[in-house]
């Protein structure tokens, strides 16, 4: 394991600062590296149980990262009104076309709908990532684009066990598979309120109190980890991805909950870690992923790309324009949006362990969640070049 990390975290850096040398993105020389040196060319790695486990590290370490610069007021304020309307639109439209893809290549109606599944999935752990590197945590994009691949893996989850419950060959009636999968969802909806009501009550004894919190504890730091994964495993029992709640609770960790100095070190640790170790290793296990030995039906493989690409792009434009953004950020949420990613991976790998789809339909929605995912920094970066300034970035309060 250690000279396998040794490989991936050392190409990643060398072809990410040459990335940077060509004016690309480094986050697309971090994935480069994975397919460089894994199965698909140079075949130096291959992914096994133990780099497993060091890429859940890695993607626990990007989420909270990215959490402690960000709050839970962003997300809630993009959902109220018509925002979770337009999140929902944007939800819709790439799984009508995932799935009008896959049908009309002969996918029965549960692999299409699998297929459907992937291409309306945002990877929050790769979005949050590649906006922290183009230093837009902060924005109203990333707001919006957060908020939409929130509610998109919620959605995708919930609907993968659904599925999960029809095929497995029990007596039990569709209806009640659909209300045991959203039964699950009111569990973690009701544990996040649960968690921030004690976080809003520690904060205001904390406020009432007169003693100092002008020390760094290590229990602070302990308590935090324990919070973050707690909400994280609880996630990942009730049927979700544990990046969902991991996500939220870095979300209600604040300087008010833990004390300013506290927060301050924390936060610039977990940046230092992400940026030197995390996030590199993070990026190049997705390019680990990438086969190009599946390439068996290269013009559905390519067509679902287009789509993916297209239906993203389009649906994110239309929930920033819905949201009362410029027409410029609006296609910066779609193009951030087209990170699909690990989460993909996820989806994939579950549908073909339950049987929803054969091994074929499998390695195509990997070879289209890499691409995608690698396209994004490029896409993001020539965005970026081709307008005006953004605003100034405002961080969090």
């Amino acid at each position: 394991m250690i000279t396998s990390l040794f490989l991936l975290l050392g190409s990643a850096h060398v072809l990410g600062a040459l990335g940077r040398r060509l004016g690309l993105p480094a986050l697309a020389g971090h994935m480069v590296a994975g397919i460089l040196i894994g199965p698909s060319l140079l075949g130096w790695i291959t992914p096994d149980a133990s780099l497993v486990a060091v890429a859940d590290i890695a993607v626990f370490f990007v989420v909270l990262a990215a959490g402690l610069e960000m709050r839970l007021q962003h997300v809630t304020d993009v959902l109220r009104g018509r925002g979770a309307v337009s999140l929902f639109a944007g939800f819709i439209l790439p799984v009508c076309v995932g799935g009008a893809i896959a049908l009309a290549f002969g996918l029965a109606p549960i692999p299409a709908t699998v297929v459907a599944l992937c291409i309306a999935v945002t990877a929050l752990p790769v979005a949050l990532q590649i906006l922290s590197a183009f230093d837009m945590l902060g924005t109203r994009i990333a707001h919006v684009t957060v908020s939409g691949a929130l509610l998109s893996d919620v959605l995708v989850f919930l609907i993968l066990g659904v599925l999960i419950e029809l095929s497995t060959g029990t007596v039990r009636p569709p209806a009640a598979a659909v209300g045991i999968a959203f039964l699950k969802l009111g569990g973690l909806v009701l544990a996040i309120a649960a968690a921030h009501f004690a976080c809003v009550h520690v904060m205001k004894r904390r406020a009432a109190a007169t003693t100092s919190s002008s020390d760094v504890s290590p229990g602070n730091l302990a308590f935090v980890l324990l919070f973050v994964l707690g909400l994280g495993a609880l996630s990942e029992l009730l049927g979700f991805h544990f990046v969902i709640g991991s996500f939220f609770a870095a979300m209600m960790v604040t300087p008010e909950l833990i004390g300013e100095h506290s927060f301050e070190r924390l936060e610039r640790t977990s940046e230092l870690l992400t940026a030197g170790l995390f996030g590199p290793v993070f990026l190049a296990y997705q390019g680990l992923q990438f086969h190009l030995d599946t390439l068996g039906q290269p013009v559905m493989i390519a067509v679902l790309i287009v789509g993916a690409v297209a239906a993203k792009l389009f649906s994110g434009y239309l929930v920033g324009r819905m949201q009362h953004m410029s027409h410029h950020d609006a296609w910066g949420v779609g193009i951030v949006m087209n990170a699909r990613g690990v989460v993909e991976l996820v989806v994939a790998s579950i549908a073909f362990r339950a049987a929803l789809v054969d091994g074929e339909v499998f390695s195509m929605l990997l070879i289209v969640g890499m691409v995608t995912t690698v396209l994004t920094p490029l896409m993001l970066s020539a965005w970026q070049k081709s307008a005006t300034p953004l605003p100034g970035r405002s961080r969090p309060g």
